[in-house]
């Protein structure tokens, strides 16, 4: 009889500890589980994302000018956003959107037949897709060279004609959207200066935008001067900017760590 109890005893306990193994177990596997699916890791992306503002100081050049013609330079604006997709560590691919206001000062010759004086102002909004290449100075100094093509569709301009000899009203103002080319393409090339923090950059920018086409379709009616087929106009354009440049990063799960 006692060795019966004495079995049934120690089965039992057998049994707890089993059952009590079987939990520690259970809620280790658990935990562990549970310990896998939250263990992430940021890790960076290609993909990056920026924004700069600043001035432009350009001017429409006038081919074939006459005697006493000049152009001379006005300031505007620029405000660029951009994103940029990394090849390699040193080569990257970056499209823009830039809404930019480009200002010119000219004096001609012949406005109404005398001396007068254009003060212009174009308003685009430009596509730009440059070809970027890095190179690292410092871990936290880097200089970049781009170069790449832009086209600038044209959202509205305006010329202030200035004639102080005609007989008729000293200065006329006219708006002439319908006088120049909607498009608008050129060449760009530049330098980027990176100051580098952990997760942002901040970058200032120096570029050289070249007019490639005639923008000129002043209408005769208008103006006798610039409606000639070899007054042809082109944008030259020197744009400063500073702004910030922003890696992308993804959350991704870390199995085994």
């Amino acid at each position: 009889m006692t060795n019966l109890f004495f079995i049934s005893s120690a089965f039992s306990q057998s049994q707890d500890g089993n059952t009590n193994d079987s939990l520690q177990i259970d809620t280790l596997s658990s935990s562990a589980s549970l310990d896998s699916a939250l263990l992430t890791k940021k890790i960076r992306t290609n993909f990056s994302i920026g924004f700069r503002g600043g001035i432009s100081i350009g001017k429409l050049e006038i081919a074939s000018p006459l005697e006493n013609d000049q152009n001379t330079t006005g300031i505007g604006s620029s405000i660029t956003v951009f994103t940029n997709y990394r090849i390699n560590s040193k080569f990257s691919i970056q499209p823009e959107i830039n809404v930019g206001k480009y200002r010119s000062n000219n004096t001609l010759y012949q406005i109404a037949l005398t001396e007068g004086k254009v003060d212009y102002s174009i308003s685009t909004y430009d596509f730009n897709l440059l070809g970027v290449y890095s190179y690292s100075i410092k871990d936290w100094f880097s200089l970049s060279l781009e170069a790449g093509g832009s086209v600038a569709y044209l959202q509205n301009s305006f010329g202030k004609v200035v004639a102080p000899n005609i007989h008729v009203g000293g200065f006329y103002d006219t708006n002439s959207d319908n006088q120049f080319e909607k498009l608008n393409y050129g060449a760009i090339i530049g330098i980027v200066p990176s100051f580098n923090f952990e997760n942002i950059s901040i970058q200032a920018s120096i570029r050289y935008r070249y007019g490639l086409n005639n923008i000129n379709t002043f209408d005769y009616k208008l103006n006798r001067y610039l409606s000639d087929s070899e007054r042809t106009i082109q944008t030259r354009d020197i744009i400063f900017q500073i702004g910030f440049f922003v890696p992308i990063y993804k959350k991704e799960k870390v199995i085994g760590e």
